[in-house]
């Protein structure tokens, strides 16, 4: 009986656990085709087939909603860019591998998608998000630091600037390519955008950072 009871509990979380991903899942679709504005508690239910009461059981409005995707997308390593001590990338290997993969992420992931989205809209959210690209600018700029001690480019006092633009950048050219192409080109103008900066960080022999398929950056 006992044995029975605890089956029969735990049966009931993992269903109220696959239907709370499954609502966060439809929710980040709705933000990232919508918006915060456009989106609505009970467009969101009857895109997820459920009640609108059932949603609210999970989530209480549709901020918590918009909150839980944003905080859920910087905690991704892949998204967040916290490269980890047992990753063996450094330098600019570490760098366009960092890039590639959050290039993708934006491509393949709708919740950094909806998490985008809602950042740009959050001046009529009410709530506080986590301030976006710090943690990556800093890893960036280690990087830059490692790949000067490296000698893979010419050692410079501005280096943590450089890595504010290079990110500044990212973020630039994923803006238009999603205005312009929906991110189609997006693998394609990352990698004329890395041989810019890579130009211009005047690093040595370039190429062998760069001689990667977009496609076998990290998975997410």
């Amino acid at each position: 009986m006992i044995a029975s009871t605890a089956r029969s509990a735990s049966t009931s979380t993992a269903r109220s656990t696959e239907t709370r991903e499954r609502i966060l899942s439809i929710a980040a679709e709705e933000f990232a085709e919508r918006g915060y504005a456009g989106t609505s508690i009970g467009g969101i239910a009857e895109r997820a087939g459920v009640g609108k009461g059932l949603v609210q059981y999970h989530f209480k409005a549709k901020v918590d909603l918009a909150l839980e995707i944003v905080q859920g997308a910087y905690a991704q390593a892949s998204f967040a860019n916290i490269i980890g001590s047992a990753d063996p990338l450094r330098g600019l290997a570490a760098i366009v591998t960092s890039i590639r993969t959050v290039a993708r992420a934006f491509r393949e992931d709708v919740r950094v998608r909806a998490a985008t989205r809602l950042l740009r809209e959050h001046d009529v959210i009410p709530a506080t998000f986590p301030t976006p690209y710090v943690s990556w600018v800093a890893v960036i700029a280690q990087c830059l630091i490692d790949a000067a001690d490296d000698g893979e480019i010419p050692s410079r006092e501005n280096l943590a600037t450089e890595a504010w633009h290079l990110v500044a950048n990212f973020y630039g050219v994923q803006e238009v390519s999603q205005r312009l192409t929906q991110r189609e080109d997006l693998p394609e103008r990352i990698e004329e955008m890395l041989e810019r900066e890579f130009i211009l960080l005047g690093v040595f022999e370039p190429r062998r950072f760069l001689v990667e398929s977009p496609e076998d950056s990290v998975q997410l």
